[in-house]
């Protein structure tokens, strides 16, 4: 088989194919080098080159050069270190068995991963090399990678012979230190820096290499081998906060973050929400299962449509619409049943926002395969906040992934009083959704609340040390929710800070909270600007005992 043609469609897959943490959703191919819109610096991807070396039948990747090295107590693992150089681990070796205990670490959660990983949930062990590193344990490599952008890296090596996709043997590079003083293109490379990076970038990559080896790299599907490896982080570590550097992308740029991008790796950092959303729902058989359909040649989406069926009773399609309402309850809209931390997550990005002026409210559009889109319609009420008809629409199209199809289902909404149409709770309103082809929706009613306005600034005056915010009076007008920011100035008129609000309801009040100040003694006069408008006050701030 000509391994050029067959591997040509991958090159995208991801860079070095291993963990590269950086925030990008589109790509820019120039001569030969993959550049991340939004990037000043870019570092070449080395799948091209990978593919080069196996139309050759060459080793995909020379083997870092370094002189130390241990094994784990089963043998299972094998780890290269160096004490000198760039590429040096810290040296401190407490236990004083003569292996830095950076090294020790890495090694116990190497173990501890593959104790969950195959102990625990059944999958095979990667391939072995032959030997190829000095023994028959994995191989695993400690060279600086911060500068790169890279947590870690699975690097495919030999070429197996079996498999519908091609398979291969690995090593693994991981960061020597996973130092905070580390950076890529002008930012910090790690969010969780030294043992907790080290540890997620573990149970990353090592799923990596048990997906390389044992199921093959798919031509189409890397979103999926992306999703499954950054879910494995928090399935092995639950405390781990890393991935959540992605959410933003994902709640405030839905149009962007379309999960029937199937080709689309960096994709895949973003959705690892989903692989929770089908643990926490259905444990750990959806993702094995999979992998299994994968290796036995299905396409990835149509894998995980089978193994939804088979474990969980669902398609995929009905496991992505039931996951619409996840993604809306977080942030302020958390409750239990969703995600634990949901509270802490961003909240969703609506596409529209209107008003509605009888006797209808219209929306249109067209969705990608998988894309979803929150819609809002406000009905006013002059003693409350108003009603709220939140929407949200997806079109899960697994037949147009299967065929690469992107085009888009255009869909029309309309929502009123007197038309054809679902009635919305126990409202006087209707809801018809129609699409040209399949679609799915989730309705979420909230009734408004009584509120007062503010009278005036709490607490007044603001002491720093004692109180955690202060909340500015919003004029009815206002909608809840509604981006708000407040700039502080001194009594010469110089801006002291600038910070993003949301209106909200505190106490039957309409206000806009923020907090805490870093202001000194003193008063301030501030302005708050919300949907265009403008108001103003005073502030005194104190001195805390």
């Amino acid at each position: 088989m000509n391994w050029w043609l067959y591997l040509q469609p991958t090159r995208w897959f991801i860079q070095r194919v291993g963990f590269f943490y950086r925030c990008c959703t589109q790509w820019s191919i120039v001569s030969g080098i993959l550049l991340p819109f939004g990037w000043a610096h870019a570092e070449r991807c080395a799948f091209p080159s990978w593919h080069q070396k196996l139309v050759h039948q060459q080793r995909v990747s020379e083997r870092p050069q370094l002189p130390f090295t241990v094994e784990t107590p089963d043998g299972r693992f094998r780890l290269h270190y160096t004490l000198d150089g760039p590429d040096a681990v810290p040296a401190l070796d407490q236990n004083g068995n003569g292996v830095p205990d950076y090294v020790d670490t890495a090694a116990a959660l190497l173990q501890y991963a593959y104790t969950v990983l195959i102990d625990s949930l059944g999958y095979p062990p990667p391939p072995s090399d032959g030997g190829a590193g000095g023994s028959e344990g994995y191989d695993v490599y400690f060279v600086n990678l911060g500068a790169q952008g890279l947590y870690g890296e699975t690097v495919p090596e030999r070429l197996l012979p079996e498999g519908v996709f091609p398979r291969f043997t690995s090593f693994l590079k991981l960061d020597n230190d996973y130092s905070p003083a580390d950076s890529f293109g002008g930012r910090p490379t790690y969010r969780e820096t030294g043992i907790r990076a080290l540890r997620i970038a573990i149970a990353h990559e090592f799923y990596h290499a048990i997906q390389f080896g044992n199921y093959g790299i798919a031509r189409q599907g890397a979103l999926l081998y992306e999703l499954a490896s950054t879910f494995m982080e928090w399935r092995l570590f639950p405390d781990t906060r890393d991935y959540e550097q992605f959410l933003p992308d994902l709640f405030q740029k839905p149009e962007q973050c379309v999960f029937g991008e199937s080709s689309n790796a960096a994709l895949g950092y973003r959705f690892a929400l989903f692989g929770q959303y089908l643990y926490l729902r259905w444990g750990d058989a959806v993702l094995r299962r999979m992998w299994e359909h994968i290796g036995a040649g299905k396409h990835p989406y149509a894998a995980l449509d089978t193994a939804l069926r088979e474990s969980a009773r669902e398609s995929l399609a009905g496991a992505w619409c039931a996951f619409l309402p996840w993604l809306y309850y977080t942030g302020a809209r958390a409750q239990a049943g969703y995600f634990p931390r949901a509270a802490e997550f961003p909240m969703v990005r609506f596409a529209l926002v209107e008003r509605f002026a009888p006797p209808t409210a219209m929306s249109n559009g067209r969705l990608r395969p998988f894309e979803f889109r929150f819609l809002r319609v406000l009905f006013p009420n002059s003693r409350q906040t108003p009603d709220t008809l939140d929407v949200a629409v997806s079109a899960p199209d697994v037949a147009a992934v299967l065929r690469g199809q992107q085009q888009g289902v255009g869909y029309t909404m309309v929502c009123g009083e007197d038309i054809e149409g679902e009635p919305i709770g126990t409202t006087p309103y209707r809801l018809r959704i129609q699409g040209e082809g399949p679609l799915c929706r989730e309705l979420f009613w909230n009734g408004g609340v009584p509120v007062v306005v503010a009278e005036g600034v709490y607490p007044q005056p603001y002491v720093v040390g004692v109180h955690t915010s202060v909340c500015l009076p919003v004029p009815a007008m206002a909608w809840l929710e509604e981006k708000g920011e407040v700039e502080f100035y001194t009594v010469s008129l110089t801006r002291a800070a600038v910070l993003s609000a949301r209106v909200q309801i505190q106490a039957h009040r309409l206000v806009c909270c923020v907090g805490p100040l870093a202001l000194q003694p003193g008063v301030y006069t501030y302005r708050l600007t919300v949907a265009g408008q403008q108001w103003w006050g005073k502030l005194l701030v104190q001195q805390g005992p």
